[in-house]
């Protein structure tokens, strides 16, 4: 045989090794010895209604099952709110739990948008559910919500017993999740890191001990930090994308990001009942993948309704961001309602832009949560503590406001020095007055801030206040590049 013969033959007998090579990438499957167990783990969090995909994470799920692997499919919280198509459904929520079911979720950790449909349509929602719904750090009263447990311990082939437990967020200010307080009322909530030390009685006796967690990415980490007992932490609730996986203090971290664009996948090894190997990464659902025909037919069947298709008006320019956004809702409510000043929180602009034809739909997915909205008569001095208050949770703007516009000055540690407020025409705002201020029902309930008033609700929720303004045919041509509320900083020109 020639040196050229010889060459194009080693080339193709090495080929096999080289491609077999490639597929041990990071985003391979880890093949078991003989003797070792692989357990793969697929995760979800904060999918808020978008039920979309669910027919390429049903056939996913369907390829890993017949591989002989054992598989499980765990959601870390937060189904709720984001879609009208799942939010404005009759019960609230019921295309997520028939899509989950049909998905044979193993697992799901209570988040705090859980609870925005009311403790009765959750309590309904796991009554039917085929999955446990796990939370350590809440408690409930003797005979309430029966579904709920702290705990579960899974099994796998060979005898490998999986302990779960479940975490869900709390506001240090409330103690309470990141929803309405009566939607929790009964409840009550631990801090949920101390709650998970205790778990660590879980340890002995299972091979394997998962966090399933709804307390965000920084607070996994922690987590990791103060219990190395751990094995993964699949979180949620910072809608933080994690690829590849984290190992911190040993543990794997694994959070998918939101909105069901991700689907996640942790794999471990196991010999002799121990983890000997643990890995996790993405898997995009936004390209196109095969999809399972009965989950797609369900799906479309759930997202047929033409009311929802109904447009309200008609805007030059798609409105865009938070600023723009936040303006055209205070207005809506200002306007409709004849207040004074309206404020509306980021974390309730739901979307990040309305095009041009603004649908139902459209409204409901900006602002899903059928809040009421508020009126609070107010002084100056006290919508002072308030901006104050909401631009300390997180050093930044925090509240979009209608009917003044003010500006937070700040040291270079962005510690507020000052709050200027200004009425019409750029004026300071009178201080020896008082003024009906509207609000969204979620900011006097998590929000801290002194008011004498104790406030009203006006018996509307702040959707359909939009929805009645948009109809109106405004000239929405006034929320480009609109901007209301700033920040000064010393030092900073």
């Amino acid at each position: 045989m020639n040196k050229a013969a010889r060459f194009v033959l080693s080339v193709f007998l090495l080929l096999p090794a080289l491609l077999f090579c490639r597929g041990c990438s990071s985003g391979a499957s880890m093949s078991p010895a003989p003797g070792e167990t692989r357990l793969v783990i697929f995760h979800s969090n904060d999918v808020h209604g978008k039920i979309d995909n669910f027919a390429k994470v049903a056939a996913i799920l369907k390829r890993e099952r017949e591989s002989g692997a054992d598989v499980f499919y765990f959601c870390a919280g937060d189904n709720f709110t984001g879609n009208p198509i799942v939010d404005r459904f009759n019960p609230p929520g019921e295309p997520m739990l028939q899509l989950l079911n049909r998905l044979g979720l193993d697992l799901l950790a209570v988040g705090n948008h859980e609870f925005d449909y009311g403790l009765a349509v959750l309590e309904n929602f796991a009554a039917r559910a085929r999955f446990p719904l796990l939370a350590a750090n809440i408690q409930a009263p003797p005979g309430a919500f029966p579904q709920l447990r702290p705990s579960v311990v899974l099994e796998a082939s060979g005898g490998i017993k999986i302990a779960v437990f479940g975490l869900i967020q709390i506001e240090k200010a409330s103690g309470l999740p990141s929803t309405l307080p009566e939607r929790v009322k009964g409840l009550t909530f631990s801090e949920p890191l101390q709650a998970a030390l205790e778990m660590k009685t879980m340890r002995p006796g299972n091979h394997v001990l998962i966090a399933l967690t709804h307390i965000g990415y920084d607070q996994d980490r922690l987590l990791a930090e103060r219990m190395p007992e751990l094995d993964v932490i699949i979180g949620g609730h910072s809608h933080t994308r994690v690829d590849p996986a984290e190992i911190v203090n040993g543990v794997l971290i694994a959070q998918t990001g939101s909105d069901n664009r991700f689907l996640g996948r942790v794999e471990l090894r196991m010999r002799d009942g121990r983890v000997i190997e643990k890995k996790g990464r993405l898997i995009d659902l936004r390209g196109k993948l095969k999809e399972d025909p009965e989950v797609k037919a369900m799906i479309d069947r759930f997202n047929r309704n033409p009311a929802l298709t109904r447009v309200l008006a008609t805007a030059p320019f798609d409105i865009t961001g938070k600023e723009e956004l936040g303006c055209l809702m205070t207005d809506a409510w200002r306007r409709e309602l004849g207040l004074d000043i309206a404020f509306q929180n980021n974390g309730g602009i739901r979307l990040n832009r309305l095009d041009k034809k603004i649908t139902l739909k459209d409204v409901y997915a900006l602002d899903p949560f059928d809040n009421q909205v508020v009126e609070i008569t107010m002084t100056a001095a006290e919508i002072r503590g308030l901006v104050r208050e909401s631009f300390e949770r997180g050093d930044d703007i925090d509240l979009q406001v209608s009917g003044i516009t003010y500006t937070v000055r700040t040291d270079k540690d962005q510690s507020v020095k000052e709050v200027l407020l200004r009425g019409a025409g750029g004026k300071a705002l009178p201080e020896d007055r008082t003024f009906t201020v509207g609000f969204s029902s979620f900011i006097p309930s998590a929000y801290r801030f002194e008011h004498k008033d104790p406030g009203r609700s006006l018996g509307i929720s702040t959707a359909d206040v939009l929805i009645h303004f948009l109809e109106r045919h405004p000239d929405l041509s006034v929320y480009r590049d609109i901007r209301r509320a700033f920040v000064e900083t010393e030092g900073q020109s």
